[in-house]
């Protein structure tokens, strides 16, 4: 099979894009021929899949427009207008690339990674292997609005609702009509797709992203059990990350005679402000803040620590659960983190939204960390293997993109 191939991938780069280098060289191994389309200064591929003999790679690059966006990048007002104009023109050269392709030599499908399709090449499907449903950022930018007008003010607090607003119209959807299929990481979001957006039960599907278990596995030391529990927040520090809820919980758990020590690993993201949520925390002596982690240090930051919470709402699949558990860390989710699908036995999935709730979840692991085992190691460990297996992940992929084609 032969198919075109589009989105975000980079072995060095952010969960989602590793991940779908893993995705590409397992197609790859898997006879699967891929002409991949990007403009290259942007996403290229080469470095991770360019070695294999049934990859292929067409640079697409709206000059005109990438350029007159660089040199507007530092004018708000342009920087905004022609960021979108690039945007535009970049997925309709894009589509007709594509296009132009297919009717020399025909392919299966088109397979857009990390994005909703664009646009439709006639003749063939469009399938969407996508970050997650649309809007969950801006829905829990409305959802904690008082939260976010506290922290960055009234004015700057408007601007995000509006924009938010803006995001979740038909104005600021991508154009689902395009993708035939979709993948999202979980059953979680492939709900949402259904019951927020109407779309058809048989063509949304859960797929787990693939982990790098050579490089994410148990530590070949193992960390001392006594002393305080040594609790692990990792990625973007955004509202859907609940921030608030991962600080509040902790210092429940503080409160109530908890030996504890947070590290938070990540920077602040698309709204300013949310760094007084760390500034205020009423024991900064346990809490580290790390603005900024390589991801080729992710690993031993995961060994460093006893648990890993991630509270999110809306979580589409958090990579650094996943990584976690192929750690043998155990791992605390949110109540609507689509990581609940695969959880091993010890790991904890919040039944609300409540510090209080979070604050219990803490003592109980804080309870079992003595008595935790290499066996307990060993079962966060064959959850990974299980669930997140590139070769497992990459076998149900072709046999999806297979069955698509037919259809």
């Amino acid at each position: 099979m032969r198919i075109a191939a589009t989105g975000y991938v980079s072995e060095e780069a952010g969960s989602v894009a590793s991940a779908n280098a893993l995705l590409l060289r397992g197609l790859l191994e898997r006879g699967i021929e891929i002409t991949f389309f990007s403009k290259a200064s942007f996403v290229d591929p080469r470095p991770a899949v360019g070695d294999h003999a049934g990859f292929a790679f067409v640079d697409v690059d709206n000059r005109i427009a990438d350029r007159v966006r660089a040199r507007l990048s530092r004018i708000p007002v342009a920087r905004g207008v022609s960021g979108a104009v690039d945007t535009h023109t970049y997925h309709r050269l894009l589509v007709r690339q594509i296009s132009e392709y297919h009717a020399r030599g025909p392919f299966a499908l088109v397979l857009w990674l990390g994005e909703y399709a664009r646009g439709r090449v006639e003749g063939i499907p469009s399938v969407s292997f996508a970050q997650g449903p649309p809007g969950t950022d801006a829905r829990s930018v409305l959802n904690h609005y008082d939260e976010i007008r506290r922290l960055t003010g009234p004015l700057t607090a408007l601007r995000w609702r509006g924009l938010a607003q803006l995001r979740l119209s038909p104005a600021g959807l991508p154009p689902l009509r395009f993708s035939d299929q979709i993948l999202v990481g979980s059953e979680q979001s492939r709900q949402t797709l259904i019951t927020v957006y109407g779309r058809e039960r048989d063509k949304i599907h859960a797929l787990p992203y693939p982990i790098d278990l050579e490089t994410f596995r148990v530590a070949e030391t193992i960390p001392a059990r006594e002393g305080m529990l040594r609790c692990l927040w990792l990625g973007r520090i955004i509202p859907r990350k609940r921030l608030d809820l991962f600080l509040d919980g902790a210092a429940g758990a503080i409160r109530d005679g908890v030996n504890l020590r947070l590290t938070i690993a990540g920077g602040v993201g698309f709204i300013p402000g949310y760094e007084k949520l760390i500034r205020d925390f009423p024991y900064p002596s346990q809490l580290d803040w790390r603005h900024f982690v390589p991801r080729a240090e992710v690993p031993a930051l995961l060994h460093d620590h006893d648990v890993l919470v991630q509270p999110s709402e809306e979580e589409n699949f958090g990579s650094s659960v996943a990584e976690a558990q192929a750690c043998g860390l155990p791992v605390i989710v949110g109540r609507t983190n689509g990581n609940a699908d695969y959880l091993a036995d010890g790991d904890i999935r919040l039944a609300d939204d409540d510090p209080r709730t979070l604050t219990e979840a803490i003592k109980i692991v804080a309870g079992r960390k003595a008595s935790r085992t290499t066996i307990d190691e060993a079962r966060s460990r064959a959850c990974a293997e299980k669930h997140f297996a590139p070769a497992k992940i990459a076998d149900r992929l072709a046999d999806l993109l297979k069955s698509f084609a037919r259809s």
